[in-house]
């Protein structure tokens, strides 16, 4: 339907808006009912304007496109001053196009429509476009998608960032945990040079001491005997006497044994300081071909008076392995940490109760390790954090939470090989590594 001025007829009457539909009453009824329907209608934008853009009359759709504000909207482009200079229309609109309506600060709609010019007035025809409306609603909908998946994104760089931060934290404390390690490792191998120099002086003089000792005794002997020969009797008396004063024998026999037992102390004593010497292995390169049988007699020796003072046998059954191209200074921080952890698990069962068993096999291309208590044991949600950083059963200031942590990295990041618990709560745990037995870097 396109509206029309009003225009004479040959009888003067005015032309309808709305060309009936059919003639007389039923005619009339149509018209009034469309003009209500179109006057009701929020689909459609309908307006009647004064050239200088005041309101004169508007359908629901107009009311709702200008909106009730103290300040409402308007048509924006094109602007009232273009339409009035837009000549008299007559049979078409003076303006079809899109219609811009909105404040002073935006633009809210776009619309297709038509201007048609009544007299002075300005009649805007309007609707909201489906084709637009569509756009629009797509529009959004891939906003809402775009702003979902960055969401999302957040989300995977927030854990991302968080994994990262537990990353470093346990670099951190791997870098703290080697600082401090390449420091004891240097105050043992400080403390091992510094007793090998004494102990050694020491050795020599004992046994020197031993020698001189048995010289004396078999000179004292021969002049004694000398003595008895010539037979002066005073002499002789005085012989006698002396031997029963310093009870000669004993005095023979137990300066020997004096002798012996201090040879073997020190033995002993230089033995700690060969095993806190390849325990720390400052003196060798970081990686070779080590003897993990010979790696764990120096962590047993280290971890010895701890071992003993809980009571804790231990026993190892170890079948004959090849060298293993490793890192064995860090073996044996893994070895160590494994047994302290045993010694401390096997607490609950008394003292002189505690076990530990190591067992060694080949398995080809690999060498396997268990390590065996009958402590007390660890639950299902306990296994599965035992390799956590910062994590610990222990009560506060007695644990780190980081052995198993550093044992962990140690055997999988530094040895490409694996590190696995089975727990019994109240039975014991055991604790297997296994190593290739050619470094992969």
């Amino acid at each position: 339907m396109v509206p029309r001025e009003p225009q004479s007829t040959g009888d003067n009457e005015e032309r309808p808006l709305v060309a009936p539909l059919a003639g007389g009453q039923l005619g009339g009824r149509v018209a009034e009912l469309a003009g209500s329907f179109l006057m009701d209608s929020t689909a459609l934008a309908i307006g009647v304007f004064a050239p200088d853009g005041a309101l004169l009359l508007a359908n629901s759709g107009m009311r709702r496109l200008l909106g009730h504000a103290a300040e409402p909207g308007r048509l924006l482009s094109p602007s009232f001053p273009e339409l009035a200079a837009a000549g008299p229309g007559g049979e078409a609109p003076i303006h079809r196009g899109i219609l811009h309506f909105g404040d002073v600060r935006s633009i809210a709609h776009s619309l297709r429509g038509e201007v048609w010019r009544l007299g002075e007035e300005l009649l805007i025809l309007a609707e909201f476009d489906v084709v637009e409306l569509e756009r629009v609603v797509a529009e959004v909908s891939a906003l809402n998608s775009r702003i979902t998946s960055l969401q999302r994104r957040l989300v995977s760089e927030q854990k991302a960032l968080e994994r990262s931060l537990a990353q470093l934290r346990a670099t951190q404390s791997m870098l703290v945990h080697s600082e401090k390690m390449n420091a004891l490792g240097k105050l043992a191998a400080g403390v091992a040079h510094e007793i090998n120099n004494p102990l050694a002086f020491v050795r020599s003089n004992v046994h020197t001491l031993g020698e001189s000792l048995g010289r004396l005794f078999g000179a004292y002997q021969a002049l004694e005997e000398a003595a008895l020969r010539a037979c002066p009797a005073g002499l002789t008396g005085v012989a006698e006497a002396l031997r029963e004063d310093a009870d000669l024998e004993f005095l023979r026999e137990d300066a020997g044994d004096l002798v012996k037992g201090t040879l073997g102390g020190l033995a002993r004593v230089q033995q700690i300081v060969k095993d806190l010497g390849t325990f720390a292995r400052l003196d060798q390169a970081e990686v070779e071909h080590s003897d993990l049988k010979e790696s764990l007699e120096s962590t047993l020796a280290i971890a010895g008076p701890a071992l003993k003072s809980g009571g804790v046998e231990v026993s190892v059954e170890w079948t004959d392995l090849p060298k293993v191209r490793c890192k064995p200074a860090e073996l044996s921080q893994v070895f160590l940490n494994l047994l302290i952890n045993a010694a401390q698990a096997v607490e609950c069962r008394g003292q002189g109760n505690g076990r530990i068993v190591i067992r060694a096999r080949d398995e080809g291309l690999r060498v396997a390790l268990d390590f065996e208590d009958n402590g007390a044991g660890m639950t299902g949600d306990v296994l599965g954090r035992i390799f956590d950083p910062f994590f610990t059963t222990k009560p506060v200031g007695q644990g780190t939470g980081l052995g198993l942590t550093i044992s962990h990295k140690i055997v999988v990041d530094q040895h490409g090989g694996t590190i696995a618990v089975r727990s019994t709560p109240g039975a014991g745990s055991t604790f297997t590594i296994t190593l290739p037995k050619e470094l992969v870097r």
